[in-house]
């Protein structure tokens, strides 16, 4: 009997014997990483700077009016003196001279002031000259006698009238021929820049905004 418990025994553990220990798994390996990349160096972008819409061309004005106002002045004021020198006090001498002079030189200042002395000129001489040529005129044509001992140079009614009308003509063509529109003048604008920050991609960008 115990024998046949020692051979049971023995095929048993024949099998165990037999096969050789299993040998461990290997540890499994981590998952691969993808490399990092080291950032790209690009160039930084800057914004082109706006074009400019074409500026507009000059517009015209015109002047004319206040050649017209100061005429109208000086004549309003010739017949206030001649309404004063109708009385016993005779001619306010300040007034006549101040009007004379106002007919002479206000107008080619008022050219000047505008940038136009070629008209400044012209509108002095035509002041001066016509109601001057008008006035010999007149008096060729009236044809009074001779007086050496006259004290007013006014004495005939040609010359007068033709100092008149050449006044008034040269004030007409001095308004309306000389007193032309013109073009606006533009200044050329100046130049101006200023800083400019912005961001780009992977950084920043900055640079000059400006117009030279």
């Amino acid at each position: 009997m115990r024998a046949l418990t020692v051979v049971l025994l023995l095929i048993a553990a024949a099998p165990a014997i037999a096969d050789p220990p299993a040998e461990p798994d290997p540890p499994a390996e981590p998952p691969a990483t993808a490399p990092i990349a080291p950032p790209a160096l690009t160039r930084p972008a800057i914004a082109p700077a706006a074009e400019e819409p074409p500026e507009p061309p000059p517009g015209r004005y015109s002047y004319r009016w206040q050649l017209v106002g100061t005429d109208a002045a000086a004549i309003a004021t010739s017949f206030v003196i001649h309404g004063l020198s109708d009385g016993s006090r005779g001619r306010p001498g300040p007034l006549a001279t101040l009007t004379i002079a106002s007919y002479f030189f206000v107008a080619p200042m008022i050219h000047g002031v505008h940038r136009q002395g070629l008209r400044a000129l012209a509108s002095f001489a035509l002041r001066a000259g016509l109601p001057l040529g008008l006035g010999l005129l007149g008096e060729q044509i009236d044809g009074p006698p001779e007086c050496d001992f006259c004290k007013d140079s006014l004495r005939s009614d040609g010359k007068l009238i033709g100092l008149t009308a050449g006044v008034l003509l040269a004030m007409a063509i001095d308004g309306t021929l000389l007193a032309r529109p013109i073009h606006r003048r533009t200044e050329r604008p100046r130049a101006a820049w200023a800083p400019a920050l912005r961001g780009v991609p992977g950084g920043a960008a900055a640079g000059v905004l400006g117009r030279f």
